[in-house]
Parts: structure tokens; sequence; C-alpha cells
């Protein structure tokens, strides 16, 4: 069982944040992040699950995407970069729902960097953050039925399968697909049973 130790910088309890993992800092968008988010977006193989993502992957999708990141409000879609040896290789972001104490989990990492676990890294760093911040009593996520690099990402995060959706999505080339739904619920005190790894902010 990993330990993973989070290091936040919280001067708002939801004000923009920074994490450190032992390989990542996790951090908000900033206008230098253009290159990074064109490097590692124009990628048809990394956006066959995403079909929100264009490709070809242009600059001035890559401009747009960053000021969009830059402008969610932090305390409703927190959404970070994550940064690798100083490199933009991805994000993790919630859709938070502050009446139900809910949210859903989103997650994007660049091909180059796939089979390196860096997905469940970021997440669990952001899911120890939106537990404290938030006070989640769940946290969902959902996915393509057939990205299985996605849903082991999934499960080493703990959640629980809960629902498929048959042909509730489709991809880019108009293909209908099933969409499968991931859960994990908390106590109010944000513990929960079975995680896999032990985690602490700080």
């Amino acid at each position: 069982m990993a330990i993973i130790a989070v290091a936040v910088t919280l001067p708002e309890m939801t004000a923009p944040t920074v994490l450190r993992t032992e390989r990542l800092v996790l951090r908000p968008f900033q206008s230098g992040d253009v290159e990074g988010a064109l490097s590692y977006r124009d990628d048809l193989e990394f956006a066959r699950f995403l079909p929100h993502i264009p490709q070809p992957f242009s600059r001035p999708d890559a401009e747009a995407f960053v000021a969009l990141n830059m402008s969610e409000p932090w305390e409703r879609s927190p959404t970070f970069a994550v940064v690798l040896e100083g490199s933009l290789i991805g994000t993790v972001n919630f859709e938070v729902e502050a009446d139900t104490r809910t949210a859903m989990l989103g997650y994007a990492i660049g091909r180059v960097w796939w089979g390196r676990g860096i997905a469940t890294e970021a997440a669990q760093a952001a899911m120890i953050w939106a537990i404290e911040t938030f006070g989640l009593l769940r946290i969902w996520a959902s996915t393509d039925a057939s990205n299985i690099r996605s849903r082991r990402v999934l499960e080493k995060l703990g959640m629980q399968l809960e629902e498929l959706r048959v042909g509730n999505q489709t991809r880019r080339a108009g293909e209908v697909i099933d969409e499968v739904v991931y859960g994990l619920n908390f106590t109010p005190r944000g513990k929960t049973t079975g995680y896999p790894f032990r985690a602490s902010v700080v």
C-alpha cells in the first residue's frame, strides 16, 4: 500500500491551489501553457476517447483551451495543469456540486507519458485536496466502456463500477458507444473503506 504525501499551497479554501507529489506539480493554468497544450493534445490517439477535443488540435484551439481553464471558477470547476519536469503533460479537473457535496472527476495525460502511473498519481493528489477542500461525500467519473486504460485508473483510485449506460455516447466518427460510471463514497469526515492507498495532505 503506497503512502502518497501531497504538499498543498492553500491561501483560501477555494482559491487556485498548487499540489506537489513525488513526481508532479499540479497547478492552475497559465498563459504560457499554450505550447505545452498544443504539444500533447494534437494527437489523434490521445483524443481517441475524447471526441470533444478537436483533431487536428491547432494553436487557436490551444489558446482557447488555456483561456477557458484560466477563467473557470475554482469553487465549481477547478482544473489543474499536470506538470512533469517543467513540462505540461495533462489535466485533472472536477465539476463540484456544492449542494450535494459531490464532484465529477476528469483527467487526461499525454500519450507520451502513458503507462507510468501518472494519471493515477495526479488524480490521487487532486482527490485528496478536493475531499479536504469541499468536504466531499462522493466522487464519480465516467468513460467509454472500451477505454480500458481509463477504467484501470478509476479502479486504482478505489472507485467501483456502478452503471453501464448503453448507447449513451457518440465517438468522433459518429459511432454510438456504451459508457460506464464509477463512483467512490465517503463518510462526512472524508474517510472511506477499501481505499487502495493511504494519503496525507502536508
